[in-house]
């Protein structure tokens, strides 16, 4: 054996013990791109360098990323051609730099670039980095290689290069944030055999939502308004998933249905998942509240005798507006006796009667009586349960805020349970009955909400 070939081993060995980022681009590389860097690698090490930026100096890679800078943001053309005539001297990190001025998927970031988007010379660039272990080189070239538009799309590689990614310890403290276009890549990669990789649905489904609760626009655009495009094996992964961490309740079958949409649109943050805020008139009309009703009110709380008169009078004849007045001035929760003595069960009766007459705010404040028991009306957690969907039903926007979110009802466990219950005879609750609030009613709740608008 040469003295050189045992040199070349003898370095090869160290690097493969002694550092992981070797043994992950040996591994993720094609052999023989590897070895057509090796005699770069060995030197690095010779040097004490790998695994560092390629320069081995802080300034200068700062004066790389501002010559990128300035041509790219500026269209300085000079700088531009700096920057490739360091890459063409062999300067790694300088054709990292270069790479992301011809990468179409970072021109965003470069709008002045005098370079034309090129898939094939972005990774030529990408390349030698990436073949060293540096991160930076690695993304990209793992996002260049993965992506539809190009050409040249090499599926095998490019899962590899992820994966290699993912796993760097550098992505482990510093999460995806940022790379969010590559996460989403790489769960393509768990479901597609043809990538190489093991195949993980459950894994991409979970690196799919950890991207909507980022709220990255085009994942969101394309996993909740086109999920009906998506492969099916993702998006059974993305229902396994949910579905474990008891954040879906639906079929797995790798179909959309408003249920996984539901839960993504939870996933993602949107706060109009449902139908809120969409406010219901008072009574059958497009008003709102009649103002004489509300005048009637104001004078009435303030002990006016005959004004109180004319509102019940009202409220006896059937007017969804002044029965839910009338139950108002009556309300513990709102009368605390300063003018005259509230009454729970006259207020129970006139809310159930506007709740009828299609008041959805009616059927809300009656169930927060008979949950709690206020006053004079005995405790009736079912009874509340009933009302509380009756205030979905009507497209309540107070009762729907009460309902989804715990700081702002407090429903006790066996309202839960009946809720539970209610849901499940409508279809939209498969889980066992427990008296308290869970994830799964929350999100059987949304469901429902969303059907109902």
């Amino acid at each position: 054996m040469s003295i050189a070939r045992e040199d070349w081993l003898r370095a090869h060995a160290a690097l493969w013990y002694d550092d992981r980022r070797y043994r992950l681009a040996w591994l993720a590389l094609p052999q023989a791109v590897t070895c057509a860097v090796a005699g770069l690698c060995m030197a690095l090490a010779a040097q004490g360098v790998w695994g560092q930026p390629a320069t081995a100096s802080k300034a200068r890679l700062a004066e790389l990323s501002a010559l990128r800078d300035r041509a790219g943001k500026d269209g300085d053309r000079k700088a531009f051609d700096a920057l490739t005539a360091a890459a063409t001297q062999g300067q790694i990190d300088a054709a990292t730099k270069l790479g992301t001025l011809y990468d179409p998927l970072t021109a965003a970031y470069f709008p002045n670039k005098p370079a034309p988007n090129d898939f094939v010379r972005a990774a030529a660039l990408y390349g030698p980095g990436a073949a060293i272990g540096d991160l930076l080189a690695v993304t990209r070239l793992a996002d260049v290689l993965l992506d539809p538009a190009n050409p040249n799309r090499d599926l095998r590689r490019g899962c590899r290069l992820a994966q290699t990614w993912i796993d760097a310890p550098e992505t482990l403290e510093r999460t995806i944030t940022g790379e969010e276009r590559l996460t989403v890549k790489l769960a393509t990669c768990y479901v597609e055999p043809e990538s190489g990789l093991p195949q993980d649905p459950v894994r991409a489904g979970g690196l799919v939502t950890a991207v909507l609760w980022r709220r990255h626009r085009p994942t969101m655009d394309a996993f909740i308004n086109n999920l009906g495009q998506q492969n099916p094996a993702l998006v059974s992964g993305i229902q396994r998933h949910l579905a474990e961490q008891r954040r879906y309740i639906g079929p797995v079958d790798g179909r959309p249905n408003p249920g996984i949409i539901t839960a993504l649109q939870v996933e993602a943050g949107i706060t109009n998942t449902v139908a809120t805020p969409r406010p219901e008139p008072r009574r059958v009309t497009p008003k709102g509240p009649d103002p004489e009703v509300l005048a009637l009110q104001a004078a009435a709380r303030t002990g006016d005798r005959r004004k109180m008169a004319d509102l019940k009078s009202r409220a006896e004849a059937g007017d969804a507006d002044a029965l839910t007045a009338y139950a108002r001035l009556f309300n513990p929760v709102m009368n605390k006796g300063d003018v005259f003595a509230p009454d729970a069960q006259v207020a129970v009766a006139a809310y159930e009667r506007a709740a009828a007459a299609g008041n959805g705010m009616a059927a809300g404040e009656a169930a927060v009586l008979y949950d709690s028991g206020y006053g004079n009306v005995a405790k009736d957690p079912g009874k509340a349960a009933a009302l509380a969907l009756r205030g979905v039903d009507l497209k309540d926007d107070q009762i729907t805020f009460w309902l989804l979110f715990p700081e702002a009802g407090n429903w006790s466990d066996g309202f839960w349970g009946a809720i539970q219950a209610a849901l499940t005879a409508r279809g939209f609750y498969t889980l066992p009955v427990e008296n308290k609030r869970n994830s799964a009613v929350i999100t059987a709740l949304r469901a429902y909400m969303k059907a109902k608008s």
